[in-house]
């Protein structure tokens, strides 16, 4: 916290104007509520006209040199125009400079201002034209605390090392791009320049490394949709482990780890734990979605955090796992489990717009109590969510605000997205009392909006076709409201009674039922607004892991 506030400090003394953003959203994060927005974080959130074009592939080439901590290249931009129109938006950081646009539409004029590049065309591009846009552009990335959206860093032997990180941030903070969320190449290749001896490792399969003067220059290819935020690259004195993977189909794989060179043995112990993982995510939502992409972990700047990069994750530089139940010999590292999880929640099923990013986050942190109840027991799943719910913040609603950018990388009454998320999915799980059937519908949602990017409504409304109830009201509450649900109760011990009811807030038809655990039984509770009252033997208790994520009060 104190460096984050010596940064304002030295930014608002600077002025600089390229850390408004994260300015703004530190001080409102102070305030009850959403930030302001104004209308230019609406026209670079929402899909208006100018957006009205979809990205076939990006082809980007970069040149990184991590001494001057400066970036240049080039982006193709190859799209389809999606209706009638001369005008396009393209997102790049006013930090970056743009040198040269060329297109196969002929332009009458572009212009940069305010990280947005204004493309108008000669003439109406029709829709269904399909155009490709070449920009070259460099500079140095606005930096925020060494922390990103590219961290320039060394390791300890000091060899440059650099890593990438643009979630809730952007990807145009390092590339011309279109940003909003919705809209996913078809395909994507990724050409890295660095310094030799470095090793550049990107998205994709390593199609070849060619030399270019004292460089060498890494070439990747997706060959998968993948979302805007996942298009990332590491540097560093990398070397290459591999550990043999039989899929969930009975085929042979291969799991990559680039880790630094002094580090690899630890590196090599350390991410043995992978195929453990993979098989029980593989278990729970089908075969691993990017063979053909392939399956890489890499070690990053990022220190203990983690990015779910799409089949490139950029893990942290600590070797340390945080889950150790000590009747187990078997030590797990949650965020590995919780970045794996992310090929399928984030990465397989993506959020059409920002304010869904809780079906990333969320489904991606429940998977991790999933995976630690495979690995275990039953009672360390229920220890696992009661410990998620100790982090929640409740200050702000779990869905933000659609069609605007959305910049929630330094407030953390945005976290609930994480751990509020999971424990809406547990709760919906313990609602529905069914493994077999509540299972089902996870898995059946991968394989429905497989390579798609759906919104929340679009999400509940196939959880509710499929479960055939409707938790309308449920989603509502866990989702809209920054409170969860509160129950009030009070026991009278002289004459054995339970009273009880839903604190306000609630729709009359909240349709969640409540556990009371006794001494030697469980009652089953269905609050509603109104007081009810029942006998019972000895004082309740009230466990997260029987019924779902609810807050308790004393009835006055």
């Amino acid at each position: 916290m104190k460096k984050l506030l010596l940064l304002i400090i030295v930014s608002l003394i600077a002025g600089a104007c390229r850390y408004k953003p994260f300015v703004k959203y530190y001080f409102q994060n102070k305030k009850e509520g959403f930030p302001r927005f104004s209308k230019h974080d609406y026209l670079q959130g929402e899909i208006n006209r100018l957006r009205a074009y979809d990205i076939t592939t990006y082809d980007w080439y970069v040149k990184v040199d991590p001494d001057e901590e400066r970036i240049e290249g080039t982006m193709r931009i190859d799209f389809q125009m999606e209706m009638r129109q001369d005008s396009i938006l393209i997102d790049l950081h006013r930090r970056l400079k743009v040198d040269n646009i060329e297109s196969s539409i002929s332009i009458k004029k572009w212009k940069h201002t305010k990280d947005l590049i204004y493309i108008v065309f000669a003439d109406q591009a029709a829709e269904g034209t399909n155009g490709s846009i070449k920009i070259t552009y460099g500079g140095k990335p606005a930096n925020i605390a060494n922390e990103g959206p590219i961290q320039w860093k060394e390791d300890s032997r000091g060899n440059p090392w650099v890593g990438t990180q643009t979630e809730g941030v952007g990807a145009h903070y390092m590339m011309p791009c279109k940003e909003l969320l919705y809209d996913e190449p078809e395909q994507c290749f990724i050409r890295v320049e660095v310094s030799s001896p470095l090793v550049a490792v990107a998205n994709g399969k390593l199609d070849s490394v060619t030399t270019k003067g004292e460089n060498q220059v890494y070439h990747h290819s997706v060959l998968n949709p993948i979302n805007i935020y996942n298009i990332s690259f590491n540097i560093g004195d990398f070397k290459k482990i591999t550990f043999p993977y039989t899929d969930i189909n009975g085929d042979d794989r291969e799991i990559q780890v680039f880790a630094l060179r002094h580090q690899i043995d630890a590196a090599r112990s350390f991410y043995a734990q992978t195929s453990l993982h993979l098989q029980e995510l593989e278990k729970l939502y089908g075969s691993f979605p990017w063979w053909r992409d392939g399956c890489k972990i890499i070690q990053s700047t990022l220190g203990g955090s983690a990015m779910e990069h799409q089949s490139a994750i950029s893990m942290g530089s600590y070797f340390f796992n945080d889950y150790a139940p000590p009747a187990y010999s078997l030590k797990v590292n949650t965020t590995l489990i919780h970045e794996l999880a992310h090929e399928w929640w984030g990465n397989l099923l993506s959020g059409m717009d920002y304010c869904d990013m809780w079906l990333h986050e969320g489904l991606a942190t429940y998977s991790e109590a999933l995976v630690i109840e495979k690995l275990y027991q039953t009672n360390y799943y229920d220890h696992y969510m009661w410990l998620l719910s100790l982090n929640v913040d409740n200050e702000r609603p779990v869905l933000k605000p659609c069609g605007v950018r959305y910049n929630s990388w330094v407030s953390s009454k945005d976290a609930d997205i994480y751990y509020k998320g999971a424990l809406l999915l547990h709760t919906l799980r313990m609602q529905i009392n069914d493994d077999e059937a509540f299972f089902s519908i996870l898995k059946g949602t991968l394989n429905r909006f497989a390579k798609q990017n759906i919104t929340t409504e679009t999400f509940i409304e196939y959880f509710n076709e499929t479960s055939k109830k409707d938790f309308d009201p449920l989603f509502e509450v866990y989702l809209k409201q920054k409170s969860p649900p509160v129950l009030l109760y009070a026991y009278d011990p002289t004459h054995s009674t339970l009273r009880y009811k839903w604190k306000t807030g609630l729709p009359d038809n909240f349709p969640l039922k409540v556990v009371a655990t006794l001494s030697d039984k469980k009652v089953i509770l269905t609050p509603t607004n109104s007081i009810q009252q029942i006998e019972i033997e000895s004082f309740p208790s009230f466990n997260i892991g029987d019924f779902g994520y609810v807050l308790t009060e004393d009835l006055e």
